[in-house]
């Protein structure tokens, strides 16, 4: 009798493979705990003013800002022979004295590298968010399509009117799609003849621990998408440069402040301000973002996750024609037959994650439960695949595609709420 109510535990090998998750898992928290403090220990330090090394004479240097001040400052003994007008000086607090020399930072054509001319990603790629990606074309095709500006432009006779300085926000989850639209966009108008770059940018590269450089960056940023347009310009992770101000007590606020300034002197109002530029915020955390540059923002999309059974298998269809798939659950288009893409479902549908935001000056608020994302669906494929290719098998199978999903729905993942 108690042989016959043992529990059923799952197999040794399937007890490895979770542990060897969880080991995984614990190494990126590790490797994530001391990134942020190092992060905090730069913070505690404060803002480094940097400059530009204008003239040097014996122990002395004039050094100039990037806001314009000038200061003339000591040189100490040990850096005599490093400070020349080829590098940058980082000055101490009270910028009287040289600290330390670098060499020139961000300079334009580190950021030209990002900048991808007619990417292959097109509307038709875009799944489940026909609606979304509907309005996003109706924000930015007139800025980048001559022949959509043309008929716009025949309706407005007032050029007052045109204001070509638009630009979108893109709210929601992580993975369901933001970057995918923004280069949409680009992909799709390029293909259909007008050459169209993309340029996406990571807002921490943009924050920079010298005083000054933050605001500089993002000058430059919209110099280079001006450069190369029609460009689609997409800033990932707005909040961390667009956050709502508040009073600046320290060297990194006012920094923080002169960014965001920037980002609202660049947008602009009015007409020919950003001609043939869209430019793309997407965030996870809306709520943050400051009101006035909520204000140059004309049109805020929330970008959901698929939440039924069809949404869902829509995804993993989309992504599973793109691969080779066993041909005994294959439904000829790509997809799986129904009763294979059931067992699936029944795997994930007991994963539950919720997002929640706000934006109380659009009187905007979003609470949505899901059981996955695009970015997942996609990344389980990816994996299936390559671990088809590691074993020598012809095809991704049933059997690999679920021990992925029951993997992915085994993971405990933070659900994202933000008021």
């Amino acid at each position: 009798m108690a042989e016959q109510n043992a529990p059923d535990y799952p197999p040794a090998l399937e007890l490895e493979k979770e542990l060897t998750r969880k080991e995984r898992q614990i190494e990126y928290l590790q490797t994530e705990l001391r990134r942020y403090h190092n992060l905090m220990e730069e913070l505690k330090q404060g803002m480094r003013p940097i400059g530009t090394i204008e003239e040097v004479k014996g122990e002395t240097a004039l050094v100039r800002l990037s806001g314009g001040q000038a200061f003339q400052v000591s040189v100490p003994p040990e850096l005599v022979d490093k400070v020349t007008p080829d590098v940058d000086a980082v000055l101490s607090p009270t910028k009287g004295v040289i600290v330390d020399v670098v060499e020139r930072i961000r300079e334009r054509s580190v950021l030209e590298y990002q900048v991808e001319k007619a990417p292959k990603v097109f509307y038709e790629d875009i799944i489940g968010l026909e609606k979304e990606m509907h309005n996003l074309r109706q924000t930015t095709e007139w800025i980048l399509d001559p022949d959509v500006r043309a008929r716009r432009e025949q309706i407005i006779r007032d050029p007052r009117m045109l204001e070509d300085a638009g630009s979108v926000l893109l709210f929601g989850p992580p993975g369901t799609g933001k970057t995918y639209m923004a280069k949409a966009v680009a992909g799709t108008i390029s293909k259909n003849g007008q050459a169209t770059s993309f340029l996406k940018i990571e807002s921490y590269e943009i924050v920079s621990k010298w005083l000054g450089e933050s605001a500089k960056n993002v000058k430059e940023v919209f110099k280079l998408a001006r450069e190369t347009a029609p460009t689609v310009l997409f800033i990932d992770e707005a909040d961390a440069i667009g956050r709502a101000r508040m009073e600046a007590t320290t060297d990194a606020g006012r920094d923080v402040q002169g960014m965001l300034n920037q980002i609202l002197t660049e947008l602009g109002e009015g007409f020919h301000v950003n001609r043939n530029v869209a430019v793309i915020f997407a965030t996870n955390y809306p709520s943050v973002i400051d009101r006035a540059l909520l204000d140059r923002i004309k049109r805020v999309i929330y970008v959901p996750p698929p939440k039924t059974k069809e949404g869902v298998k829509q995804l993993v269809d989309f992504y599973l024609s793109k691969v080779e798939l066993d041909p005994s659950v294959s439904n000829y288009q790509g997809g799986l037959i129904d009763e294979a893409f059931d067992e699936i479902w029944r795997t994930v549908r007991t994963r539950r994650q919720v997002y929640e935001a706000s934006i109380p000056e659009r009187g905007i608020m979003v609470r949505d439960q899901y059981v996955i994302t695009p970015r997942d669906v996609k990344n389980v494929v990816q994996e299936a695949a390559s671990e088809a290719s590691f074993v020598s098998e012809r095809y991704v199978t049933l059997d690999r595609l679920l021990n992925l999903f029951k993997n992915l729905a085994a993971e405990e993942r933070v659900s994202r709420v933000v008021s």
